[in-house]
């Protein structure tokens, strides 16, 4: 039954207690409102994860979970987990643990690295909240004392949890957030399956129209919708990453119609399979950086691209592994030669370029394969980004992102309109000792259009870059200023002055600490990506939160 499936999820029959021994190693302790610092690991104990405050999305092995106040998961040895966003202010403890069995009394105990504890593994079933707080508060408070050697009575406290947690995930929990998550990860974990809506919502206990409806509201898709998006891109990444044959990548997406498989794709993505088999196993080079920010949308990973640990330190440190040749991305209009060094040993397909270069650099860029050149100074940056997926046959993957994204940047616009409501912003640029009323055209597509915040300075076209002094700055009665510093040492050591100045200090926004800080990267690129990153940095600026919900 889809239901005792979606309870069940992938750990099966959980073993039986008796027999068992558990020991706890540590306890590790997240608390705070900013981004609390838990990087993705390779756990080799068990890892019980428990959640009293705030919400965090954390990924696993599992898939990415949402795990609100009361929420318990379980990670096993030799599974990775991490934080990767999180919304309020995060309360969460992780317990790391070793299970032992123990046979006649001559076998004595053996460490247990694959025990099926619970009836699931990823998001387990609420607990109650009271009895959460108080045993993690206990476990704690023990383990600070102790100096991290784990008392007896910590032991005892932690089987009590461990007990709980069990009670608890046999249980049927009624929370509608919980029952969503449990959709969405079962979906995510089956859908090359036979699913329906019908079946999903009897399993989620909801009436089909109110769980299609609870679903799009919180994911922004149907159920459906969201089961088909994730067969096709599965099926493109079979595509782009193997030599398999279009039957035996249908039959793994969850279609046993090669030829239904073969129409459904050329309907949403606009194209037949084998037209996009061809094309996505292209040599793609993005000669400028900011091209990165357009191809990710569309899950289309270069061949080679410009990238810097400093100038494009984003792209830099998720993507370098991905991504076999990188050209330079510091001062690319005086290493462009030795760029075209690099790329010559490259059987490159297709170049994507800006037409900012000079003429020089176009010419000997066009002899090593054809080039597309996309503006640097779009009036707006769809345009540029529908034209891209135009061309490598991606109009169906740019229509779906931009979908999600219009979404999160809705719920984005109406979370800061309840925050800050009708309170004016305006960006403040720092370079060496001069302060500028700045606005680039990714700010203002962002900040003014996008999210609708109100501009304290309006000027005619929207985008200047005007010198001004605090007293000026003050005369503007911003609600908030919006600080981009250059991040070298003399505008550094400036800016630690200006902090003392008397002008500054007699700004308002300053004296209510209403300055935020923003970062050259994304802010000063024109991509889809980099406006992604805008709202959620923005959300993050004012609401101490950020949402991931578009890939």
């Amino acid at each position: 039954m889809l239901q005792e499936k979606m309870m069940i999820g992938q750990a099966g029959q959980p073993m039986d207690w008796d027999g068992l021994a558990f020991r706890l190693l540590s306890v590790q302790v997240l608390k705070g409102s900013d981004e609390v610092h838990l990087p993705q690991q390779l756990v080799l104990s068990y890892a019980l994860i428990v959640v009293t405050g705030g919400t965090v999305q954390l990924l696993a092995d599992t898939g990415l979970l949402e795990l609100t106040a009361g929420s318990v998961s379980l990670c096993l040895p030799g599974q990775t987990f991490g934080a990767v966003e999180q919304s309020g202010s995060l309360e969460m403890y992780v317990f790391y643990f070793n299970v032992y069995q123990y046979g006649a009394a001559d076998e004595g105990s053996r460490l247990l690295k694959d025990a099926q504890l619970l009836p699931q593994t990823g998001l387990l079933a609420q607990i109650p909240m009271p009895f959460i707080l108080t045993v993690c508060n206990e476990l704690a408070q023990k383990e600070e004392m102790e100096q991290r050697k784990v008392s007896f009575r910590a032991q005892i406290a932690f089987q009590e949890l461990l007990y709980s947690v069990r009670v608890s995930g046999w249980q049927r929990p009624r929370d509608t957030n919980y029952a969503l998550e449990q959709a969405k990860q079962y979906i995510e974990e089956h859908f090359t399956r036979d699913l329906t809506s019908q079946s999903l919502a009897q399993a989620a206990e909801f009436s089909p129209k109110y769980f299609n409806d609870l679903f799009k509201r919180k994911y922004g898709k149907s159920a459906m919708d969201y089961a088909t998006e994730l067969r096709l891109q599965q099926a493109k990444r079979l595509m782009a990453e193997s030599g398999a044959k279009l039957r035996e990548i249908a039959h793994q997406v969850g279609y046993a119609d090669e030829f239904y498989f073969s129409r459904k794709f050329k309907k949403m993505i606009g194209v037949p399979p084998a037209v996009y088999m061809k094309s996505r196993r292209r040599k793609l080079i993005a000669y400028s950086s900011s091209l990165l920010g357009q191809l990710l949308p569309l899950n289309l990973m270069p061949y080679a691209a410009a990238l810097h640990p400093k100038w494009t330190e984003y792209y830099y440190r998720n993507y370098r592994n991905e991504i076999p040749v990188h050209i330079s991305a510091y001062r690319s209009n005086q290493d462009w030669q030795a760029n075209l060094e690099v790329l010559r040993q490259v059987s490159a397909d297709l170049i994507l370029a800006e037409d900012s270069l000079q003429a020089e650099e176009k010419e000997a860029l066009e002899q090593l394969a054809p080039v597309h050149y996309l503006s640097s100074e779009p009036a707006d940056w769809r345009s540029p980004f529908l034209e891209l997926a135009e061309l490598l046959g991606e109009s169906w993957q740019a229509e779906q992102w931009l979908a999600a994204f219009d979404w999160e940047a809705g719920q984005a616009r109406e979370q800061l309109h309840v925050q800050i409501g009708s309170e004016s912003v305006v960006v403040i640029r720092m370079l060496h000792n001069k302060l500028y009323l700045h606005c680039s055209r990714s700010m203002a597509s962002m900040i003014y259009r996008e999210l609708q915040l109100k501009p304290a300075y309006d000027a005619a076209d929207g985008i200047y870059n005007i010198p001004v002094t605090p007293q000026e700055i003050a005369a503007i009665g911003a609600d908030h200023l919006l600080m981009l510093i250059r991040r070298e040492s003399d505008t550094l050591n400036e800016w630690s002055r200006l902090q003392n100045d008397p002008q500054w200090l007699k700004i308002a926004a300053v004296q209510r600490h209403r300055v935020h800080f923003l970062a050259s990267d994304p802010w000063r690129e024109q991509s889809a990506y980099a406006q992604l990153r805008m709202i959620r940095e923005t959300r993050q600026l004012f609401l101490g939160q950020s949402s991931i919900h578009v890939p």
